[in-house]
Formats: C-alpha cells, sequence, structure tokens
C-alpha cells in the first residue's frame, strides 16, 4: 500500500522554507535591516577626531630643505569663523615625489598686518628663493568651504586634497565682499615678491 501522509507532509515542509505572504504590504527595506538605518544615522552624525600632526607657522623655512618642483595650494576658508580674517591652510606638494607638507589652520592670513599675513609673506619668500634654484614653482589660491576645511585637518576626516579641489572655486573666480581685497592682498604680494 502507498502511503500518502509522508509525501505530503514534505510537500507542505517545504512550503515553510519559502516565505510564501500574498496579503501584507512590502516592508521598508531599513525596517528589516536595523542595523543598516544606525549605520546610515551614525555616519550622517560622525564627527573625526584623529586630529593630523600638521606643521605650524615656524616651520616654514622647510622649504630651503626640498629639492623638487612644488605646488603650493593657500586654501582660503570661505567664512569668517575664529578670526576677523579667513584664515588660510597652506599645502605644499612636491610634484616629483607627491610628499604633501600641511600646515595648520591659523598661521596664515591674506588679510590684515599681523602675523597671519607676515607668515604668508614669509613662505611666498621662501618659495621665490625655491624658484630662483631653477624649481617650478606653482600658487594656487582657492576658496574652501569651511566644513570640508574642517575635516581635512582630521586623518579620519574623509576629506582629502583631491576632495578639496574638486570642491574649491580659484579666488581670481570668487572675488565677493572681503574676497575682493584678499585677492588684491595676494596679487600685491605676488608682485612684491615678482613670482
Amino acid at each position: 500500500m502507498i502511503n500518502f501522509n509522508h509525501g505530503i507532509k514534505n510537500i507542505i515542509g517545504s512550503f515553510t522554507l519559502f516565505n510564501f505572504d500574498f496579503g501584507k504590504k512590502e516592508k521598508n527595506k531599513l525596517d528589516e535591516f536595523p542595523q543598516e538605518k544606525i549605520f546610515k544615522e551614525s555616519v550622517e552624525k560622525y564627527e573625526p577626531t584623529d586630529y593630523k600632526t600638521t606643521l605650524g607657522g615656524t616651520k616654514i623655512s622647510l622649504i630651503d630643505k626640498i629639492n623638487e618642483d612644488l605646488c603650493a595650494y593657500l586654501l582660503i576658508e570661505k567664512n569668517k569663523e575664529h578670526s576677523a580674517w579667513n584664515m588660510v591652510i597652506l599645502v605644499i606638494i612636491g610634484k616629483d615625489t607627491g610628499l604633501m607638507y600641511q600646515y595648520s589652520n591659523g598661521c596664515f592670513a591674506l588679510e590684515g598686518s599681523g602675523g597671519g599675513l607676515s607668515n604668508t609673506r614669509s613662505i611666498l619668500r621662501y618659495l621665490k628663493l625655491h624658484k630662483n634654484k631653477g624649481f617650478d614653482v606653482s600658487i594656487i589660491p582657492k576658496v574652501v568651504d569651511n566644513d570640508l576645511l574642517k575635516k581635512f585637518e582630521y586623518v579620519d576626516g574623509g576629506v582629502y586634497l583631491s576632495t578639496i579641489l574638486k570642491n574649491s572655486i580659484d579666488l581670481i573666480l570668487y572675488r565677493k565682499n572681503e574676497f575682493e581685497w584678499i585677492y588684491f592682498q595676494y596679487q600685491e604680494l605676488i608682485k612684491e615678491l615678482n613670482l
């Protein structure tokens, strides 16, 4: 005699392996995976903590020891936050080795008459001396969003020089309000040092 009970049990059991749910509405994918929702929220609220060890204003003479063509980026913050001036982060890249020398925010400025402007004048003098040694020197002033510059100061900020360059504007193209004066000051320094 043929036993159909065993076959019916296997057929019914196989349906439980699949989730046939014809009556329920489709759930939101994030509700199915709550860990993804938590991860997304934590990324949006993430604050970097691993601050880069950058160079200070006293390390301006470091350029004397570099023996290759250089590209100097003057990354100017778009909005004044912690100073009366739009602060500048200086980044110098060796064109052959790709070595990056990053100076801290607050050491340089293109406004005022004090230490920030004096340091900018000094670094431009060293770049002029470097050029006089026969090396190619490019100086590129860029206006950058403050949030990007803040994250750029951290190892774990997720912002790299390539990010900054893609999301910034050349100073010559952004001469609004105080940037008209900043551009004028930059041009005066370039003319004064014959760069």
